[in-house]
């Protein structure tokens, strides 16, 4: 049981998506499509420092999952907090370590990177809209990383630019779904502030947006016709459907759907810029 909400706690499906984006973004970056030691400890520097953000927001998220996430490990009471932030120690330390053995460059940057998350969780996680693009900031960031360690950042734009708004409207559509607990809390999210509709509202212009800036790597010929047909045939459409269920339900369970959705199609996104790089 223990075991199972550590899994719940660290959330590995997270740390693989944020190990492979430094890998993806490597690759692209990369003129040989090479995959050296430091991208695989670039790689599992950065799944650590999202692994101790995950844990550090659990903790001091604690009383308001108790309403928006009572399934999670720590108001199920299948962790205690002081264990939690045992695992959140070893986090920090591994990335910082595994960082080292880069460069002290790096360690340095992921050093800046774990406060940027401790920080967000601790104090921009109040702020209207900020708090939501220091998410997707924090997200876009492996990619940018991705591209340096191959000394090559360029290549890490557009990936980075892709995750950045994904995560970004994957944000406003759970602030939607945690008005009640946040509420309940006294956090003021944008959701709250402009209301429901407008957020998701929002939300459509971003996904539309997003629907439309991801044609362009194609259109000026920096990925090739593979990228395009994968866009257009699976990404697109997902945005799609997730702006029908918007637009027809906005129950707690649509939400939650569309919150995945999202996830997937980041997934999907990636696999179309790492085949259309090629």
């Amino acid at each position: 049981m223990k075991l199972l909400a550590i899994i719940k706690i660290t959330r590995p499906i997270n740390f693989v998506i944020t190990f492979l984006s430094v890998i993806i973004a490597a690759m692209i970056s990369s003129s040989i499509f090479d995959i050296g030691v430091n991208v695989l400890l670039l790689a599992f520097s950065l799944g650590f420092t999202l692994i101790a953000g995950n844990v550090i927001n659990d903790i001091i998220d604690f009383e308001i999952d108790k309403v928006n996430r009572p399934e999670r490990a720590l108001p199920k009471e299948l962790l205690s907090i002081d264990f939690a932030k045992g695992i959140y120690v070893f986090s920090i330390i591994t990335a910082l370590l595994t960082a080292l053995l880069i460069s002290i460059y790096f360690f340095f940057i992921i050093a800046a990177f774990n406060i940027l998350i401790g920080f967000y969780s601790t104090h921009l996680k109040a702020i209207i809209l900020i708090s939501n693009l220091t998410v997707a900031i924090a997200t876009a960031t492996p990619f940018i990383l991705g591209g340096l360690v191959v000394n090559n950042v360029e290549g890490g734009i557009i990936p980075a630019g892709f995750a950045f708004f994904t995560n970004f409207i994957r944000e406003i559509i759970k602030d939607i779904e945690d008005i009640k607990g946040d509420s309940s809390k006294g956090v003021i999210t944008f959701p709250q502030k402009a209301g429901v509709n407008k957020a998701v509202y929002f939300a459509f212009f971003l996904i539309l947006l997003l629907m439309l800036l991801a044609t362009f790597p194609f259109v000026f010929g920096i990925y090739n016709a593979e990228y395009f047909v994968i866009i257009m045939v699976f990404v697109n459409p997902v945005f799609a459907y997730t702006l029908k269920l918007l637009y027809t339900n906005r129950a707690l369970p649509t939400l939650k759907k569309v919150s995945s959705l999202i996830k997937l199609n980041m997934i999907l996104g990636l696999i179309a810029i790492l085949i259309g790089a090629q």
